[in-house]
């Protein structure tokens, strides 16, 4: 989120005043942290090495800044239109993000919202129900034929809440409804999906100060690991198994984490990590030969400051730098050299949204609003808790949302 408990203590107080409730991922308000905790839960991953099924492992130590060919072999020499891309597909170039056409590309511009996993941000926090994929997947067709969105973000709270789950292992419990959503989310045609690991059992530097841990984990490896029995190689072969079950799909990117540490951990700390994973994704993605996906990465302070990426890019192709911010003001978004979205915004009122929406379409920045959520009280809400898949009726704070999405 934002950067300080008492900043995030002010935004709700602006959400009073438009009438929105406040909340956590479960149900108290939770103030030094993002919007409120996502719900999430399963069993602990397993302690399999990320291998490709040929037995070797993704080389993570080659940072490769070119350009991909299409079908993400080797970098091809000199840019080129499209960036080898086939259609559909989007790819960076200097402070922009492009999508190709086949023969060539032309800047992209994503808006829409956050929604939640399966655990419905608390309110499916132990799996209860019986198929809580078809509820979210109805809440996606009313948001995407009522709100018009052309970016979603959807966030895995895998370690979020009392039932614990694992993108490798018990795949019906967690892994399969969760493919089945996201791939119903990019049917829609021109919808783009930033599918963000928001919390992992493998994960550490959590925040435990200010009371949101499960929202502020930073991905580990093997000199790193939380547990070197149960996870000897850290989170890297959750990204692998990402990697694999979105392979061929042009719709996806990938957010690496959430709020990495809160605003407890070095810029230098988070900028390691952060590559070492792209890094990862990177080598799966090439064994695969596939086309290198958009890869988002994210900052210190609750993710508003990444200006630490403007000095120092991460020496990979196709990464975007993410920043969130309750209100996000101008000069955390704004860089010349490197691509920028925005990951979670809110606390607006009207006047001050049509400033910062004026601002983004200016300059070209996709931005995604919290939240989506018709089940679960999460602060800033865009609908009323309703428990209803079908009834999205919006706050004060979605009927702004939504005005500026169906007017794209």
């Amino acid at each position: 989120m934002l950067g300080m408990a008492d900043v995030k203590r002010t935004s709700l107080l602006l959400l009073a005043a438009l009438g929105v409730g406040a909340c956590s991922g479960s149900t108290s308000s939770n103030p030094g942290s993002d919007a409120g905790p996502h719900p999430d839960g399963g069993e602990p991953t397993d302690s399999s090495h990320p291998t490709h099924p040929d037995g070797s492992k993704p080389d993570a130590s080659k940072p490769d800044g070119s350009k991909p060919k299409p079908d993400g072999g080797a970098p091809t020499d000199g840019p080129s239109p499209d960036a080898g891309f086939p259609a559909g597909w989007l790819y960076t170039s200097d402070n922009q993000i492009l999508i190709s056409d086949g023969s060539s590309g032309k800047p992209w511009m994503g808006r829409g919202v956050n929604i939640d996993d399966i655990f419905l941000c608390g309110y499916d926090n132990t799996l209860w129900m019986t198929s809580p994929d078809k509820t979210l997947e109805t809440i996606v067709s009313g948001l995407v034929s009522g709100w018009k969105p052309t970016f979603i973000r959807i966030s895995l709270g895998m370690d979020s809440n009392p039932t614990v789950t694992s993108w490798l292992s018990n795949p019906t419990q967690y892994k399969t409804p969760m493919t089945g959503v996201i791939n119903a989310i990019g049917a829609n045609p021109g919808v783009h999906v930033l599918v963000t690991l928001r919390s992992d059992a493998s994960m550490i530097g959590q925040d435990t100060v200010d009371g949101d841990p499960e929202a502020t984990g930073l991905p580990s490896d093997s000199t790193s690991t939380p547990d070197a029995t149960t996870f000897p190689m850290g989170t890297d072969p959750v990204y692998v198994a990402l990697v694999d079950s979105f392979a061929s799909s042009s719709f996806v990117m990938f957010g690496l984490t959430n709020e990495p540490g809160g605003d407890k951990l070095s810029s230098a700390t988070i900028s390691a990590a952060m590559s070492h994973a792209v890094g990862v994704i990177r080598a799966e993605e090439d064994h695969l030969h596939v086309p290198h996906h958009i890869v988002s990465v994210q900052g210190n302070g609750w993710t508003s400051d990444i200006s630490f990426y403007a000095a120092t890019p991460l020496p990979y192709d196709n990464v975007v730098y993410e920043v969130h911010g309750y209100p996000p003001s101008a000069s955390g978004y704004t860089y010349s050299n490197i691509p920028v979205i925005i990951g979670e915004y809110g606390s607006l009122d009207s006047t001050a949204a049509a400033t910062l929406y004026a601002d983004l379409e200016a300059k070209q920045i996709p931005n995604l609003a919290w939240d989506f959520e018709p089940y679960s009280d999460c602060a800033p809400d865009l609908v009323t808790v309703t428990t209803s898949a079908s009834t999205l009726t919006p706050t004060a704070w979605g009927s702004i949302v939504q005005g500026y999405l169906t007017s794209h």
